[in-house]
């Protein structure tokens, strides 16, 4: 839980207090807007209903009274059916710690529904205080509000708030505070009916909604405008993020610099540089993805186009075991696995967010574009990268679909779910919230990249550097001393082959590669030589180091993972790469090979957390592992293997 305190301007003759107060409503009613208007806290406010799929707490100060407010997820009733819904009515009815106080949210636009809502919470016997929003939105779809009248008919204390703007929070706020409790613990029924506050039915004619509706929920258009949504996202998140990664890459650029121009060589530079620096730089480079990546998907909640979405697919997706809701996790997965797999809440069935969450990570998420793009850059001409890429994404999606077609038919088999939910009103995005919660998101990222990917790239870097022998730094300085003595006015490059060479050398006796040489027979029948396995062992912590890891395995030190143009040097290194042998340990057909095998398998310790903490059990975790990595094992043999008997490895 968070919690974020506003010092507001002081209520006089109101007691020294605290109030625990429980903001409570349905799905989309604007609970989390109405949380940050009145503690002025960070959270995510979006246009779907069930989203919200944690209690979240915050206060706020209003004169002497302090207001421990906590955002309940929204339910449909007292009865739940989802494990969100299960939250927020086991806080109402816990009888150790019962909230002092429920700030029921109404929305004006669904009146009816709201109020059958309401009439189960006052049953409860808990203080009530009603906040009603959306008036305006109520009243364009031609549903006007009579507030006062609705608070006659109701009893209970009652304020309009615009969870836009914050109009009538400050008066919310003051209400909460200083309302007697004993005086609003409301009867089992209104004072009166509450159908005369509706004062005029909406017209005939269609609403803005109803006439969005009929063109996107078209069995024709509909489809066809959600692909040209999910192509729109990944057209931004591949092209607009480019000059942004770019300045991330001068930068990082600009700081190696300064660091090799202040230390000399040696163990102290290359943890810095090697280590800190390119090995947490390869992880921010991908922040401006990620931040346009939720962004779009944000506002596509926002707007309330999102609820469409899984309406039309609902269909598809139950035919492979799997529910209409479970695109919102799968989507936000192609960011990040992680809030994809925290998303998955908001399925009602169990064995569907089981199986949604197994196959949750065999999405594409932004993690494995450096890869692919280097693979790709490196071994496939640029009118075929366009398509194979495109594969690869495609991959990830079929094999999600067999993988929860197989589980919802053998170990989650039972529990026939039924799509059942309300389509919120068309709504203009607020940018203002859609920019916070993006911060909020790519903070969380941050905070990821600033333990668990940097633990793991010092680990990794610190395999890679030591030993460190000193006969060899011995037998390359006798060199470099006699190449300069021969020549000294042209030893430049010499000089610089003779580095890369003894980097090599280095390397060659290092722990990591010892460690690759080890494991090489398990891939060998994918074609991969040891870098590639060493690439491999080294990216099962987190996907963002492979990039970092092959550089410093071909001895490159800097390698910028841009996504529309690699450091060719890495171009260079992988295609110029030969065995003991003497042939080349990598071409097209094992790049493949290897993109397929890093599109399948599990390499993220984070994701494997978060299933953990989902499903309360070691077990799935440790399947979604085996299955995906043995998938991946099978998956590229197979490529490298059939490919080389019809030719294509030559």
């Amino acid at each position: 839980m968070t919690s974020d305190v506003a010092n507001l301007p002081s209520v006089p003759n109101t007691p020294a207090a605290t109030r625990r107060v429980a903001l409570f409503g349905r799905a989309n009613a604007g609970k989390t807007s109405l949380l940050m208007h009145l503690t002025g806290s960070l959270q995510r406010p979006v246009n779907f209903p069930g989203t919200s799929v944690e209690s979240v707490q915050s206060s706020c100060m209003s004169g002497d009274c302090r207001l421990e407010i906590v955002d309940l997820p929204g339910v449909a009733s007292l009865r739940p059916q989802s494990r969100d819904e299960q939250v927020a009515v086991d806080h109402l009815r816990n009888p150790e710690t019962p909230p002092d106080l429920i700030c029921f949210v109404l929305d004006a636009g669904k009146l009816a529904v709201e109020l059958q809502l309401l009439q189960q919470i006052r049953g409860l016997g808990l203080p009530i205080v009603v906040a009603v929003t959306k008036v305006d939105v109520a009243a364009a779809e031609g549903f006007p509000i009579d507030a006062d009248q609705l608070q006659r008919a109701l009893g209970l204390p009652l304020v309009v708030v615009n969870g836009a703007n914050g109009t009538g929070v400050d008066a919310l706020r003051i209400e909460l505070a200083m309302t007697s409790l004993e005086a609003i613990k409301p009867a089992a029924s209104p004072a009166a009916s509450p159908a005369a506050c509706v004062t005029q039915k909406r017209a005939i004619s269609q609403s803005l909604t109803d006439k969005l509706d009929g063109f996107l929920l078209h069995p024709i258009f509909g489809p066809v405008v959600l692909v040209v949504v999910v192509l729109v996202m990944f057209q931004l998140v591949f092209t607009v993020a480019e000059p942004f990664m770019e300045w991330i890459e001068i930068a990082q650029g600009f700081l190696s610099g300064g660091i090799e121009s202040m230390i000399s060589a040696g163990a102290v530079r290359s943890f810095l540089v090697d280590g800190v620096v390119n090995g947490v730089g390869s992880s921010l480079i991908f922040v401006p993805q990620i931040a346009l990546l939720i962004a779009f998907v944000t506002c596509v909640e926002a707007t309330g186009y999102m609820a469409r979405a899984v309406f039309l697919l609902d269909r598809l997706l139950r035919r492979f075991g799997l529910s209409g809701k479970s695109f919102i996790p799968l989507a936000s997965s192609f960011a990040c696995a992680i809030p994809g797999i925290a998303a998955s809440r908001i399925l009602g069935d169990e064995r569907d967010r089981l199986a949604t969450i197994a196959v949750a990570p065999l999405m594409s998420c932004s993690a494995r574009l450096p890869v692919y793009v280097v693979l790709l850059a490196a071994f496939f001409p640029a009118y075929q990268a366009g398509l194979m890429l495109f594969v690869l994404y495609a991959i990830g999606i079929v094999t999600a679909i067999v993988v929860s077609w197989t589980l919802r038919r053998t170990v989650l088999k039972g529990g026939v779910s039924m799509l059942a939910m309300e389509l919120p009103v068309y709504q203009r995005p607020r940018m203002r919230l859609i920019g916070r919660h993006t911060w909020f998101s790519v903070k969380s990222f941050l905070v990821t990249a600033g333990t668990v990917i940097f633990a793991s790239t010092i680990v990794v870097w610190a395999l890679a550097y030591f030993p460190r022998p000193a006969a060899i730094g011995e037998s390359f300085d006798s060199q470099r001393a006699a190449v300069v003595q021969a020549a000294p006015a042209d030893s430049g490059d010499q000089l610089a082959a003779l580095d890369a060479r003894q980097s090599a050398a280095y390397l060659e006796q290092s722990y990591l590669a010892s460690m690759g040489h080890f494991v090489q027979p398990v891939f060998e029948p994918a074609g991969f030589d040891w870098r590639m396995t060493v690439g491999v062992l080294a990216a099962f912590p987190a996907r963002e180091l492979v990039i970092p890891t092959l550089g410093t395995l071909y001895s490159l030190g800097e390698v910028e993972a841009s996504a529309d143009d690699p450091d060719p040097r890495l171009k260079d290194a992988l295609r110029n790469a030969k065995g003991p042998d003497g042939k080349p340990t990598m071409n097209g057909l094992i790049a493949l090979a290897a993109m397929v095998f890093f599109a399948l398998c599990s390499q993220c310790a984070a994701t494997l957390a978060a299933i953990r903490r989902e499903t309360h059990s070691w077990r799935w975790p440790i399947f979604t592992f085996t299955y995906m990595t043995v998938l991946a094992w099978l998956a590229a043999v197979a490529i490298y293997q059939i490919g080389t008997m019809l030719g294509f490895g030559s």
